[in-house]
């Protein structure tokens, strides 16, 4: 998990997140959700809603100026849906 991939799913889903259940969404420990919650409201290029009560979440509420995934982006593009072979692919030839 890193700081993107963190962001594009908590934009895609749409919900608050605090640290656990970021790390658990991605099946990492609670320490590299904190580290992504963190680099996510200090950098610029995301937009946030925090709700600060009962405990700390927040909301991506875009990336980049755009507030929809780069997925549903290409899905728009194409006028389909892209086939699953396709998505999540990491390697780029």
């Amino acid at each position: 998990m890193n700081t993107q991939s963190a962001a594009e799913k908590m934009l895609e889903s749409g919900l608050f997140y605090n640290e656990v259940l970021l790390a658990r969404a991605f099946g990492e420990s609670a320490a590299n959700g904190a580290r992504c919650i963190k680099n996510i409201c200090n950098n610029d290029r995301y937009t946030v809603e925090i709700k600060e009560s009962p405990i700390k979440c927040i909301k991506v509420t875009a990336i980049d100026g755009r507030s929809v995934t780069i997925d549903q982006l290409q899905n728009a593009a194409l006028l389909f849906k892209r086939p699953r072979l396709l998505v999540g692919s990491n390697s780029h030839v």
